[in-house]
């Protein structure tokens, strides 16, 4: 019975030892992969959305022919721009992103 015991208590231990070091460590392909470790989140590679800013460096190339590409024309104070396969509308002031269409061109 002690043999039982003991043998049920090491693998156990062993178990619970092993356990951690089977985990994916930060980087190594899993959903926290583009966080920082600073808890920076880094919003560059989420496809954009409606409500969500837009950081001043992935704010892609202005489109000035947007009936070209079948956009409507943008209120004052907001603009077209491609971003990642995508024609965001966004308040120029702020980043905002108002409408999002995907590109076909």
């Amino acid at each position: 019975m002690k043999r039982l015991i003991a043998a049920t208590l090491s693998l156990t231990l062993l178990a619970t030892a092993a356990a951690p070091a089977m985990a994916a460590p930060y980087g190594a392909g899993g959903r926290d992969d583009h966080h920082s470790q600073k808890g920076h989140h880094d919003d560059r590679r989420d496809p954009p959305r409606r409500g969500h800013k837009l950081d001043r460096d992935h704010r892609g190339e202005q489109v000035r022919d947007y009936r070209h590409h079948g956009l409507r024309a943008p209120a004052r104070g907001q603009e077209w721009r491609k971003v990642d396969g995508r024609y965001v509308l966004i308040a120029v002031a702020t980043g905002i992103v108002a409408d999002v269409v995907l590109a076909h061109r």
